[in-house]
């Protein structure tokens, strides 16, 4: 008998996308956990916060002051949020504390309600 003769095959179990090549399997856990949920959220305010200023016309080097109500339970990533687009300062809650010399805003639809993110330069 030799390996022409054995033929491997793989069955995944629920909750798990398995993936073979050859002689290589990958078995990936597909729960979603609370923690994936708050990355995965991040990630999209990001994105939205870097379409903001491209439509805002800020310059890809402008660093900017970010004003973000209604993601509270974000803020454990406001550091990574600041980091990735160019933010001196992520400021949360109503009202302004300065004067912005230029200022856009959107909102962002994330369960329940919304979220307004402005960012000024």
């Amino acid at each position: 008998m030799n390996s022409d003769d054995i033929e491997l095959r793989v069955k995944g179990q629920d909750g798990y996308a398995v993936s073979r090549d050859g002689g290589e399997v990958i078995a990936l856990d597909l729960t979603l956990t609370d923690e994936l949920r708050r990355r995965g959220f991040l990630r999209d305010v990001i994105r939205q916060v870097q379409d903001l200023r491209k439509n805002s016309g800020f310059d890809v080097a402008d660093r900017i002051v970010l004003h973000v109500t209604g993601i509270d339970d974000l803020a454990g990533g406001f550091a990574t949020l600041a980091s990735e687009v160019l933010a001196v300062e992520v400021i949360t809650g109503p009202g302004w504390v300065r004067e912005p010399r230029s200022s856009s805003t959107t909102t962002v639809t994330r369960g329940p309600g919304s979220r307004r993110i402005n960012a000024t330069s």
